[in-house]
């Protein structure tokens, strides 16, 4: 079953021109785009007997000052955006999407990473004000 979604997701990397096999990554299920200078990592995994879709762009790391303001900013960034969000792991930003698998078409993958790489290329910051 997971495989099918493996397949709708290597269609949809192969509909924007890229050899999907290219972007293969370490593990079954992953898969690493370039956007500009920005990383698009895509995730495909079960987990309790769920399918599950992720996209994921790492934007910048956490500034050591002033983090207070910065999450304030990524929040206040996180209402205007479209079923996209600002998260935090470890020290590092990123802009995210997860959801089940079950309703993915390869329309729906398209869109994503259109979303996803649109507000990376938008998030190339650290506010001045901080």
């Amino acid at each position: 079953m997971i495989e099918n979604y493996y397949k709708i997701v290597e269609e949809a990397i192969l509909a924007l021109g890229i050899p999907a096999e290219l972007s293969r990554g370490p593990q079954i299920g992953q898969w690493n785009l370039k956007k500009g200078k920005f990383d698009i990592l895509i995730d495909v995994w079960e987990q309790e007997k769920n399918h599950l879709f992720q996209i994921v762009a790492p934007i910048c790391a956490i500034p050591d000052d002033n983090r207070e303001t910065f999450y304030l900013h990524l929040l206040n960034k996180n209402y205007g955006m479209s079923s996209i969000a600002y998260a935090i792991m470890d020290d590092s930003v990123f802009v995210k999407y997860t959801s089940e698998a079950n309703s993915l078409t390869q329309e729906i993958i398209l869109n994503l990473l259109t979303k996803v790489a649109f507000y990376a290329e938008q998030s190339d910051f650290v506010p001045n004000e901080i």
